[in-house]
């Protein structure tokens, strides 16, 4: 007797779940985006927009009471015996009722599994969501993200549906009530900045890092002048200036790259330095090796004159392309001319077929900062306005979900 459509299904989700090796990173790719296929083949047009249009925003409204209320942690907290809801009303001072409704929004999502009447026990989600990290991601998107998006569509109205025209006029000012930028507004409000800080470390850490894919030995090792005493940083010891400088992380923040770049190559030579805004370099705790910290204002011209590589990471993305031009123009009055390289570590849309993820950060840029990601002939379009024409695109591996790099020579 042949398996039905269903026990077909079944066993393939079993295969998966108890063999997590199967799928190669390239193959998970192609598989998840069969499997949603299958999900929009089966599921009518009218349950898909109902889910997203109406259920969605509930399932995010449930996960960030879920974090205020310590619901997470208290469901792990049972190491695997069940929790109820009567247990966690009373751990967390919460009502009763309030937390039936919670508790049944998030089982129904898979955040949480039912393990008897109003009990539960930790799914694989749970304790994703009980981690420091991911609870300031809930914190971070929700108030800031969820805020912004919410108040996108009367914006657009007000504004006869234009694009944002500056990073101070924005969707994100409406839903603050505020006339900050969104970055001069973080530093106003330091608890929700000190999430974004730490979703971002781990959006960070979860990327496939460039120095693992990216040709480091042949493009920016070789060649590498390790007698360059133009390459260096801008001070007032002589034995600063004779150091010459392989790799300057512009708005580095905690140096996450720079230290994956010296585990990646350990012996390669020269200086690194490692830049941003004061308040984030005096937060450095743990300095990745060979590297001098520097408080940099990417605004003003750059300080480190000739060094072999200079690196952004996320940066040009939160900016407009006039901001962005100013941005570029103080790095590439820095480069030595055949010498210095810029590398930008962003994503390079494509023309066609854009990934949902990118498409919706893109769009995110756009409402929060009044900015976008980048085609590659957008990116290209941008920095010939700077007079850096020697540019090569290369699109991260097959499978991965990080960004491009686009290598720029002077």
């Amino acid at each position: 007797m042949s398996q039905s459509f269903e026990d077909e299904i079944a066993a393939l989700t079993q295969k998966v779940q108890s063999d997590p090796g199967l799928l190669n990173p390239e193959s998970r790719i192609r598989a998840l985006k069969a499997t949603r296929d299958l999900l929009h083949a089966i599921t009518p047009p009218p349950e898909t927009a109902i889910q997203d249009v109406v259920l969605s925003p509930v399932l995010l409204m449930a996960m960030r009471v879920g974090v205020d209320l310590g619901v997470f942690q208290a469901i792990c907290d049972g190491q695997g015996e069940e929790v109820t809801t009567e247990s966690i009303a009373e751990k967390s001072g919460a009502s009763f009722l309030l937390l039936d409704q919670i508790l049944r929004v998030l089982a129904s999502a898979g955040y949480i599994l039912e393990a008897g009447v109003q009990s539960f026990k930790p799914s694989p989600l749970t304790a994703i969501m009980a981690a420091p990290p991911f609870i300031a991601m809930t914190r971070a998107c929700f108030d800031i993200g969820n805020y912004t998006t919410t108040y996108a569509p009367e914006y657009f109205r007000q504004h006869k549906h234009a694009f944002p025209p500056s990073a101070k006029e924005t969707p994100f000012q409406l839903a603050k009530n505020t006339s900050l930028g969104y970055f001069a507004w973080l530093v106003e409000n330091p608890s929700l900045a000190a999430d974004f800080q730490a979703w971002m470390t781990v959006k960070q850490q979860a990327s496939p890092n460039w120095v693992d894919w990216f040709d480091v030995e042949g493009l920016i090792l070789n060649g590498f002048e390790e007698h360059n005493t133009q390459g260096s940083s801008s001070g007032d010891e002589e034995e600063e200036q004779a150091e010459p400088v392989l790799v300057v992380d512009i708005g580095g923040g905690e140096g996450h790259y720079l230290h994956a770049f010296n585990r990646r190559f350990p012996h390669a030579p020269g200086q690194r330095i490692l830049q941003d805004l004061p308040h984030v370099i005096d937060t450095v705790s743990d300095i990745p090796d060979k590297t001098k910290l520097m408080a940099y204002d990417f605004f003003t011209a750059q300080p480190v004159q000739g060094a072999r590589t200079y690196y952004l990471h996320w940066i040009l993305h939160d900016w407009a392309d006039p901001q962005a031009r100013h941005i570029l123009s103080n790095i590439s009055a820095a480069m030595k001319p055949g010498y210095s390289r810029l590398i930008i570590n962003e994503a390079i849309i494509h023309d066609k077929g854009c990934d949902f993820a990118t498409a919706c950060i893109s769009a995110m840029m756009m409402l929060q900062v009044g900015a976008r990601e980048r085609t590659e002939g957008q990116w290209r379009e941008l920095l010939a306005d700077v007079g850096l024409t020697d540019v090569r695109c290369y699109q991260p591996p097959a499978g991965s979900a990080g960004e491009g790099i686009i290598l720029v020579q002077k």
